[in-house]
């Protein structure tokens, strides 16, 4: 029997890895940071916005629950960038608020407008600060609450 012959195959990445030139993870994070913060002002802006589209949806009630979710949406993606926490969980809950009422058919724009004044008063603070608006989230989900589906699970009325 004869003996095996190796062979040591080096991947193209590892030639990379190994050329000189490259940068630490650490780098490319101080960078990425760096990056981040310089577009900080537009994406406020942004989120600033999407809430003025919100809180003419609620003055107007023109537009469906559709386009209510579609502004949430929106302040999630650019908020959550940015790691603002509670903002995103207020509009999330919004979304999903507007979820329910879009699968029960129905329409509450007071409800709404509940959410779309919480996330215009913590947008308003500086986001380090934000964290005192915890309690405001957690009565906009007891609002989003009220339209939760009926469980499966529960006995059916004789």
């Amino acid at each position: 029997m004869s003996d095996p012959n190796l062979f040591k195959v080096t991947s193209r990445l590892s030639e990379q890895v190994d050329r000189p030139g490259g940068m630490t993870a650490q780098i490319a994070m101080q960078r990425v940071n760096h990056e981040m913060s310089a577009e900080e002002h537009r994406s406020r802006e942004a989120v600033g916005e999407s809430l003025t589209l919100l809180e003419t949806l609620c003055r107007e009630q023109t537009g469906g629950m559709d386009a209510v979710y579609d502004a949430a949406t929106a302040v999630i993606d650019v908020a959550g960038l940015f790691d603002e926490r509670v903002l995103c969980d207020a509009a999330y809950s919004l979304c999903e608020l507007t979820d329910r009422l879009r699968t029960q058919d129905k329409v509450d724009w007071s409800a709404v407008a509940v959410h779309v004044e919480a996330l215009r008063l913590i947008y308003s603070v500086d986001p380090r600060n934000a964290a005192q608006f915890r309690p405001v989230v957690d009565g906009l989900w007891k609002v989003t609450d009220k339209y939760k589906e009926p469980s499966e699970e529960a006995p059916a009325a004789e």
